[in-house]
């Protein structure tokens, strides 16, 4: 594998840097990925390195001829830094370059272009056989015409990045982008099939250090010499929202709390360095990342009172790896995932000193938040999980290169339950549609042992570490490359004519998903927990049995992570947001049996399951009409116990309002 970019990994200081030794340094041990970059400024030399045993470094430096062009461009556009912008009409001049990217392109069975400025130079070079992926860290097109629409010269450069990044999305077999929003955006300006868009958050490197102690933030307070009894942090680079959140910092909030001491790092501090600040403010600069991470050791609380900016604020993900309780804008928080709490304090700039006082003043909810924080980075943003996940989806869409796509891919999480697995696979092989692959996602603590047996269809295994049943589906989804993605559970028996029979009403181009039916036994016996969606057409919807073009499932960028930890609720948030932009017929010829569980297994009890309605406060949250329709349908309100209860610590765990339609059936009125 090759990545080409015009920029060093190491060493990883700034997002891009980080991105790169983040996403590649771990894709996995049948991956040999070497990266070939450069330096956007002169008088660097020429190096060849391992920086991990799956990361090759290359970095050639461009030629004196490119660095002269480059610069003579920028007298002519206002003193701008273009040579990344002008790369692609520039690079014939670095001779050195073009052939270390063009050799090691050509070698390659996988191409990837991070940022697009290489891709005009080496696309003659590229063969049909190869993976060509675009890892795009912006929709540069946009982002450069926002950065230099008030220049006119450089109109025609940015016409020029804008039509390369269109050739590339056009010509690659996969795009990667940072964030959902992204994807959205290359959709819709490029107009990109939704089935080759996925997305490769950025993220950290969150298993370095483990969370520090209480007494270990003493002690490094004492060790740094703060005075106060409280630190609070910032970080940024030297960028426009970042330098306005600092002097937000560095005046109001900490002139305002004189009894706090306030450290900001990085490059923000380079404009407050002339200015007269409050005594308890300390600007460190750009610190290299044992002395940061000693200073977020003392922190007590970090803040990020962005105002302005766009992608994700990578320094949310430093601030919860540290189990820093954080305060945050939302733009501060744009695009970070959680498990339906948020993992940090949200607040705008008029009420943000409120919120900072509030964590101070609270060592408990400090705790609370560090905790979230941390679990949240862990399951969403840490490079150690990203990286090999990424070389998944690589090996299997390099290996679809040499096969014809599936129709459908079956989606199956799993838990400890091996023996069911065991037995969903022959009802598998019984099918009599041919065209599937299969991919298990499997949390449990051990391997499956018949994960590699022989089959009639290909079956991908992934044995994951992270737990959730949202998680694993919207993992199998990101692997899938059939045309339709077919979600059932491991203790599931699908039809023979499952698929086959699901192939027809697919069909139909306005038909975005398919609801079977499921079955279930032991009917109205209470010591049993039936699972079936008789009754319930059209509304509930169930992942033991649900079907979704894989262009609609990336587009709603699969079940939201939120209905996680527990899992309840995702399928029925996922099947109206299916609703919204196509049609999803109830199928009664698509069916799934479903067995009953005893109610004496502790995952299937009615004290364990009733905890789920937590959940429907999410639900409403989202859907508020739909779920009112939901909600008298399944009758919970007047004919489970512990509905109420789970659903009022829902309320007011996500911070939802009980509408008084609702209030009316509330017991003892």
């Amino acid at each position: 594998m090759t990545v080409i970019d015009m920029q060093p990994i190491t060493p990883a200081v700034g997002g891009g840097r980080q991105r790169l030794l983040g996403l590649y340094h771990a894709l996995g041990t049948n991956i040999a990925c070497t990266y070939v970059g450069s330096y956007d400024w002169p008088g660097e030399s020429r190096r060849d390195q391992q920086l991990s045993p799956g990361l090759r470094e290359i970095v050639v430096p461009l030629s004196e001829a490119h660095h002269e062009a480059a610069a003579a461009l920028s007298r002519r556009t206002g003193g701008r830094t273009v040579i990344d912008l002008a790369f692609a009409d520039q690079v014939h001049l670095s001779d050195d370059y073009l052939a270390a990217v063009r050799k090691h392109a050509m070698e390659a069975d996988v191409v990837v272009f991070s940022h697009p400025w290489a891709y005009a130079a080496v696309a003659d070079v590229l063969r049909a056989d190869q993976l060509v992926v675009y890892e795009s860290h912006n929709v540069e097109g946009l982002l450069r015409m926002s950065l230099h629409d008030d220049l006119p010269a450089a109109d025609p450069l940015v016409r020029g990045v804008v039509a390369l990044e269109y050739r590339l999305c056009r010509e690659a077999d996969l795009i990667l982008a940072c964030s959902q929003e992204d994807r959205e955006i290359f959709a819709r300006v490029y107009d990109i099939n939704w089935d080759k868009l996925r997305v490769a958050p950025n993220g950290i490197f969150a298993f370095t250090h483990a969370l520090p102690t209480s007494e270990q933030r003493a002690a490094a307070k004492t060790a740094l010499h703060v005075g106060k009894q409280r630190l609070v942090i910032f970080v940024g680079s030297n960028y426009g929202p970042n330098n306005d959140a600092a002097a937000f910092v560095a005046g109001k909030l900490a002139g305002d709390r004189r009894d706090v001491a306030f450290a900001l790092i990085g490059g923000c501090c380079d404009g407050l360095q002339k200015q007269s600040l409050p005594a308890n403010v300390t600007l460190l600069g750009t610190l290299d990342e044992g002395s940061k991470h000693a200073w977020m050791c003392a922190a007590d609380v970090a803040v990020n009172p962005l105002s302005a900016g766009s992608g994700t604020s990578i320094k949310m993900f430093d601030f919860m790896a540290a189990g820093l309780p954080t305060v945050t804008t939302r733009i501060g928080a744009r695009g970070i995932c959680s498990h339906g709490v948020p993992p940090f304090v949200v607040a705008e700039l008029d009420d943000f000193g409120d919120a900072l006082d509030g964590l101070l003043g609270d060592a408990r909810r400090r705790e609370e938040y560090a905790t979230l924080g941390r679990k949240n980075v862990e399951s969403f943003y840490a490079w150690e999980r990203i990286s090999p996940t990424l070389g998944r989806q690589l090996a299997v869409r390099f290996a679809a290169k040499s096969e014809p796509r599936p129709h459908f891919t079956v989606v199956i999480p799993s838990y400890e339950r091996h023996h069911l697995l065991d037995h969903l696979m022959l009802k598998l092989e019984a099918q009599t549609e041919q065209d599937f692959e299969v991919i298990v996602v499997d949390q449990s603590s051990s391997p499956w042992p018949a994960a590699q047996s022989v089959r009639r269809f290909p079956l991908r295994y992934v044995h994951s570490e992270i737990k959730g049943a949202v998680a694993a589906r919207n993992l199998g989804g990101s692997l899938a490359t059939g045309q339709i993605i077919a979600f059932t559970d491991d203790d599931c028996e699908p039809a023979a004519d499952w698929l086959k029979n699901s192939r027809v009403w697919f069909e139909t181009p306005g038909v975005v998903g398919v609801e079977g039916l499921i079955r279930s036994d032991h009917i109205d016996e209470p010591e049993w927990r039936q699972v079936t969606n008789i009754g319930f057409e059209g509304i509930g919807f169930m992942t033991a049995n649900l079907m979704v073009r894989n262009a609609a499932f990336q587009q709603l960028d699969g079940f939201d992570p939120a209905f996680d930890s527990p899992h309840f609720r995702e399928d029925t948030d996922f099947g109206w947001r299916m609703q919204a932009i196509g049609e999803v017929p109830y199928a009664t010829d698509v069916e799934v049996f479903h067995p009953a569980q005893r109610r004496d297994i502790q995952r299937e009890s009615q004290a364990e399951r009733n905890r789920f309605f937590e959940k429907d406060a999410l639900l409403l949250k989202k859907h508020p009409e739909k779920y009112r329709q939901l909600f008298f349908m399944e009758g919970h309100y007047r004919k489970t116990d512990g509905f109420w209860a789970n659903l009022r610590r829902g309320l007011e765990l996500y911070g939802v309002s009980l509408p008084e339609w609702m209030a009316s059936f509330l017991p003892g009125k």
